[in-house]
């Protein structure tokens, strides 16, 4: 699909294999812009999974993962997802 920008999955307790569905999913979609995952129980492995998209992504411009239940691993594969991406200007990660 190329013509949706932006998801919208708040409080849908995807879990971390939602996550890893949908950011395996958004790896190589040139159309979404602005994704909501907050109060979906993501853990490390789920945001794992979106910090490697993010890598990869160039289209994405806006994430929020408020409350969720990130950890120290997690930040970190955001972090080096951040090393490599240019287009996000927004990111939540309260």
């Amino acid at each position: 699909n190329n013509t949706i920008t932006s998801i919208y999955l708040y409080n849908n307790q995807i879990g971390d294999e939602g996550a890893e569905t949908i950011a395996d999913s958004l790896k190589h979609n040139h159309s979404i812009t602005s994704i909501d995952f907050m109060r979906n129980q993501i853990r490390d492995e789920g945001v794992e999974a979106i910090g490697r998209t993010l890598e990869h992504n160039n289209t994405i411009t806006s994430i929020d993962l408020e409350n969720n239940q990130i950890g120290d691993e997690a930040a970190r594969a955001i972090g080096r997802a951040l090393e490599h991406n240019n287009t996000i200007t927004s990111i939540n990660l309260t």
